[in-house]
């Protein structure tokens, strides 16, 4: 697998850079999605990122520097080709990641991020 750090630095590149400051966690909730548009999370993507990234649309990330995979997916210019492209570079991650991906693993993770996606999608205040 290829370094799995792709998804911090895009998060930041699209959508400007998080907060790390206190550990409140009363943000409010995301919008919501319906059921039948939010695909279910492959295993291996909780397993390999879950511990750092909130995976689900209304999860808050484990790691306050680590944006949540909706928020990614709803940031500005985001596509499938982005994603696949961003996941595939291993020079674009921060040094805080050591997860190598294979391109199979790249393309779920891409696809699985694009069905977070919501014209109403609101990001919760960091």
């Amino acid at each position: 697998m290829r370094h799995f750090k792709a998804i911090v630095m895009l998060g930041l590149f699209a959508s400007g850079c998080q907060v790390n400051g206190s550990s409140v966690e009363t943000a409010a909730p995301a919008a919501p999605v319906a059921a039948s548009a939010e695909k279910e999370v492959p295993v291996f993507v909780t397993a390999i990122c879950g511990d750092c990234h909130a995976v689900k649309i209304n999860e808050i990330s484990p790691n306050p520097q680590a944006p949540g995979f909706a928020d990614i997916a709803n940031s500005p210019g985001v596509t499938r080709d982005t994603l696949v492209a961003f996941l595939s570079d291993a020079h674009n991650y921060p040094m805080q990641m050591d997860v190598d991906l294979v391109e199979e693993d790249i393309e779920q993770i891409a696809e699985y991020m694009l069905t977070l996606q919501s014209d109403d999608y609101i990001k919760r205040p960091s």
